[in-house]
């Protein structure tokens, strides 16, 4: 039990004080230090370590804890623990208050995660002037971490990350590196939305940067900038897989690109947007200058040279929902990608006419996909994510998977599988139990329980966004939504009903798609 503790009638309460969780399961202690700090604070008293935790956690969350040690049942140690593995308090600074003094029981306190230790009997100025001391380092450390989220947005997942855990620093440098490039733009975007709102060309930009943008991070790919309708991603820089590997991941994520983009015309149709856009796209292989190029004023990490400049000339040169590559490019990977050979193009500021290749109009991406390490390679060293890479891959080689399955995307479900396909395969198998997820949360209705129904959804939203599944994580989402917030059962069953239909396809492609038991390799 928690219980509030107010300032005296008669006393102004200021407009934005501070929250203070006492904790003490002596009820003198409490009210001594809740007069002691109501007057700065806002004060919330809890009498154990059970209702510390939820006070936590509550919607008034506090912004420092002054935690007891030794308390019946759970002890202030106990509950610096929960608190420290709990996302939503892991970052509440806690002072301890204790009559154990020992240099030991101090440092245990602070090993667990304590911010500081005030022994008992407590003196007013110290435990004012240490409770004023954190509550100023934690705004100012809220205040950082709000700035660099902020920031973030402004650089590609990678150059962030690098940049605070040290290994990058921002100053003016480049070098020499090997890349894959790729560039995309909207055919005659700017011609058909000249007579467009300014807000619906916006509206229309961001939600397919917003889409683009999150393929790119799936495939681990480095996110250059926007110019107008058109993005520019390089692979190879401040992380690479290898030149060969880096390709490939770059024209598999074209292909799901290309796809993703068949989609949004499909939304973009029943939102009333007759224009059926489509982009084309441009990759090139090559050596390219990349780093931080400016001044110290103003810099921006990027890449330039011959190699850039011919990636833009074959997104130019492609046909609209094409994929164009050079020979370099092709070289790397026409092992894995399906590729035809076109005529060659002229480009503007190159003298010889340039070799292409389009990729087959079916994506045609061979079984073993290798994007999954990509994020496991932003914060491992090169040599232990191809390592995990080629594990992954040897263990899966004689694994079949089928061609095609419809509402699945095989090439992202993969791609979260770690590359494995054994373990999508399993993945995708365990999946076929989920059938009966829709008549389980009728049940969980007719009970009145909305709570399982929503975590039931909630389960089914997670595993088949896992697998790739295209249109049921959607629904899930919606269902799980509505049940949260206790809509009318008819809004309901409607949506429900939704969903039912997107998993039963599911479920009945996945029946006749994946292979039989025995085809599918070493288990």
């Amino acid at each position: 039990m928690t219980e509030p503790v107010r300032p005296p009638a008669d006393e102004p309460q200021p407009l934005r004080r501070s929250r203070i969780l006492v904790v003490d399961d002596t009820e003198d202690i409490r009210y001594f230090l809740a007069t002691l700090l109501q007057d700065r604070y806002e004060v919330i008293a809890a009498a154990s370590g059970e209702a510390c935790l939820q006070a936590a956690v509550a919607d008034k969350r506090p912004e420092i804890i002054l935690l007891d040690v030794v308390m019946p049942g759970m002890d202030g140690y106990e509950v610096m623990r929960q608190l420290a593995r709990d996302a939503r308090t892991a970052d509440i600074p806690v002072i301890f208050l204790t009559a154990l003094s020992s240099v030991e029981e101090e440092q245990r306190g602070l090993d667990l995660g304590a911010t500081d230790y005030i022994t008992k009997p407590i003196s007013p100025p110290i435990l004012l002037a240490r409770v004023r001391l954190h509550l100023e380092r934690s705004a100012n450390a809220k205040r950082l971490k709000s700035l660099s989220e902020q920031l973030s947005r402004y650089l590609a997942p990678q150059v962030y990350q690098s940049l605070f855990d040290g290994s990058r620093r921002a100053e003016i440098q480049t070098q020499r590196k090997r890349l894959t490039v790729f560039f995309s733009d909207i055919k005659n975007f700017t011609m058909s939305t000249a007579q467009w709102q300014p807000d619906e060309v916006t509206f229309l930009l961001n939600s397919y940067f917003e889409e683009m943008s999150q393929i790119a991070a799936e495939y681990g790919a480095t996110l250059d900038k926007f110019i107008g309708d058109a993005i520019v991603i390089f692979f190879g820089d401040p992380h690479t897989l290898g030149p060969r590997q880096d390709a490939l991941q770059c024209v598999k994520m074209a292909v799901a690109m290309q796809k993703r983009m068949g989609e949004l015309r499909q939304r973009w149709k029943d939102m009333g947007i007759p224009r059926a856009f489509e982009i084309r796209i441009g990759i090139n292989s090559g050596l390219c200058d990349v780093g931080n190029f400016g001044s110290n004023l103003r810099m921006d990490y990027t890449i330039i040279g011959r190699e850039v400049n011919l990636a833009a000339r074959l997104e130019q040169a492609a046909d609209p929902g094409g994929i164009l590559v050079s020979r370099e490019t092709y070289e790397l990977v026409k092992d894995d990608i399906r590729l035809e050979p076109r005529n060659p193009v002229d480009a503007k500021g190159f003298a010889e006419p340039i070799t292409v290749f389009a990729v087959h109009a079916t994506g045609g991406a061979a079984a073993a996909p290798g994007a999954a390490v990509a994020d496991a390679a932003a914060s491992a060293p090169f040599e232990a994510a191809a390592a995990r890479l080629a594990a992954a891959q040897a263990a899966s080689a004689d694994v079949t998977l089928p061609d095609h399955v419809e509402g699945l995307d095989l090439v992202v479900g993969l791609t979260r599988a770690m590359g494995m396909k054994t373990l999508y395969l399993s993945m995708l198998q365990r999946f076929l139990d989920r059938g009966d997820t829709p008549a389980r949360i009728r049940e969980a209705l007719a009970g009145g329980d909305f709570k399982t129904a929503e975590l039931l959804s909630h389960s089914l939203r997670g595993v088949s966004a896992q697998i790739g599944a295209l249109r049921l994580p959607a629904d899930a989402e919606a269902l799980e939504q509505a049940l949260h917030d206790e809509k009318p059962l008819q809004s309901i069953e409607a949506l429900l009903a939704q969903m039912e239909v997107s998993l039963g396809e599911l479920v009945a492609a996945l029946r006749s798609g994946l292979p039989p038991a025995d085809a599918q390799g070493p288990q």
